[in-house]
């Protein structure tokens, strides 16, 4: 696995409050800091899945439930939104900087 490096800074007693969890876990704290941040990472991407979710399948619940559709179906039908919103957004993003900026002439 590649692995890639930064830098943090920390204050001493941040610093020091690190070493001694690294060191009751017996790990290092390079390792300690970077299962920190997965699962940092992972608890903030499921919070915002969860939220874009429920908004989304509150703003479908009236259509939905004039459609007769389980709730199951509409959490379905949210994520491929979702997915598709996603997706248009990443491709613009991609192409433009693909691009590169427009040359007036």
């Amino acid at each position: 696995m590649e692995a890639k490096r930064i830098t943090i800074r920390v204050s001493p007693k941040l610093h020091r409050r690190l070493c001694r969890a690294a060191s009751g876990e017996s790990v290092s704290l390079n390792s300690l800091a970077t299962k920190a941040l997965e699962e940092y990472v992972q608890t903030h991407a499921q919070e915002s899945e969860r939220l874009a979710l429920r908004e989304l399948g509150d703003l479908l619940a009236p259509a939905a439930e004039a459609d007769g559709l389980t709730e199951e179906e509409l959490l379905r039908h949210a994520r491929q939104v979702r997915q598709r919103i996603w997706q248009e957004r990443y491709l613009a993003q991609t192409v433009q900087s693909q691009s590169g900026p427009s040359q007036a002439g």
